[in-house]
C-alpha cells in the first residue's frame, strides 16, 4: 500500500474512533467495513478490529447502564407511589414526620419559628354514612385541595389518615401569621362541598402548636397540637385552638 494511501486509511480511523469517543456513532459502519477489508494491512486490519470489539463492549455497558437507570427510575416511582397518599396526593405521616424532623432542626439551629397543625374534619362520618363512601373519598380530595391553596408554597400538608390532617409551617413570624392561616381553614372548609351533585357541609377542628414555646421535639409537638384540636372540638367545633 502506497504511503499516501497508508495515510489516507490511517486519517479514517483515527477520524472515525474520535466520533465514537465522543458519542458520535454515525460512521460506525465505516469501522465495521473496514475489519473485513482485505487490502489493508494487517496491523492496521488487527487495529479496527480492536476497535470495533471496544465499540461492541461499550454500547454493551450503555446498554447495561440504560437498564440500571430505569430500573432506577422505577423503584424512585415506587417509593414516591408508597409515600404519599393514594387518595388526595398528599404527603402521608412517613414524610410528614419526616419533614417535620427536618424543618424542627433548620428552626432550632436558625432561630426561626416554626408551627404544626392538626386538623380534624368535623361531621366527616355523616357524609361516609348518608352519602356513601366514594362521596367521601372525594370530599377528602376536595379538602386536601383547600387546604393547600390557604398555606404557603414552603408549607407541607399532609394526611396522617382518615379525616385527619396535618400541616407544617417552617419560618412563620408568630402565633398572628398561624392564625390567619388557620382561620383560612376553617372559613374554606365550612363551606359548602359539591359531591358529583351531592352537597356537604362539614367544618374542621384545628389545633396549633408552636416551637419552641410549645415543644422542642417533633413528639412534643404534635402531642401538643393534638391536644389543642380536641380543645377545639370541646370549644363547639369549627375553629381553632393553641396549645398552652
Amino acid at each position: 500500500m502506497a504511503e499516501t494511501e497508508f495515510d489516507r486509511v490511517l486519517d479514517t480511523l483515527i477520524s472515525v474512533t474520535d466520533k465514537i469517543a465522543r458519542g458520535d456513532y454515525d460512521d460506525v459502519d465505516a469501522l465495521l467495513e473496514m475489519t473485513g477489508a482485505e487490502r489493508l494491512p494487517p496491523k492496521i486490519q488487527a487495529l479496527a478490529e480492536s476497535f470495533g470489539m471496544m465499540l461492541v463492549q461499550v454500547e454493551a455497558r450503555e446498554f447495561r447502564l440504560g437498564m440500571t437507570i430505569d430500573a432506577l427510575e422505577r423503584t424512585q416511582v415506587e417509593l414516591e407511589r408508597a409515600n404519599y397518599d393514594a387518595l388526595t396526593g398528599l404527603p402521608n405521616r412517613v414524610i410528614f414526620h419526616d419533614r417535620l424532623r427536618r424543618a424542627l432542626m433548620t428552626a432550632q439551629a436558625g432561630s426561626y419559628g416554626m408551627a404544626v397543625m392538626f386538623i380534624d374534619l368535623d361531621r366527616f362520618k355523616w357524609v361516609n354514612d348518608n352519602l356513601g363512601h366514594g362521596a367521601g373519598d372525594e370530599l377528602l380530595r376536595q379538602v386536601a385541595k383547600r387546604l393547600k391553596e390557604c398555606v404557603r408554597d414552603a408549607d407541607i400538608v399532609a394526611r396522617m389518615g382518615g379525616d385527619e390532617f396535618t400541616v407544617i409551617l417552617p419560618r412563620i413570624g408568630g402565633l398572628d401569621d398561624v392564625r390567619e392561616i388557620a382561620g383560612r381553614m376553617v372559613d374554606t372548609l365550612r363551606q359548602p362541598f359539591d359531591l358529583d351533585g351531592q352537597v356537604a357541609q362539614i367544618g374542621c377542628s384545628i389545633g396549633i402548636a408552636l416551637a419552641p414555646q410549645h415543644g422542642d421535639t417533633p413528639e412534643k409537638l404534635l402531642h401538643a397540637a393534638d391536644a389543642a384540636m380536641y380543645k377545639a372540638k370541646e370549644a363547639g367545633r369549627n375553629n381553632y385552638q393553641t396549645a398552652v
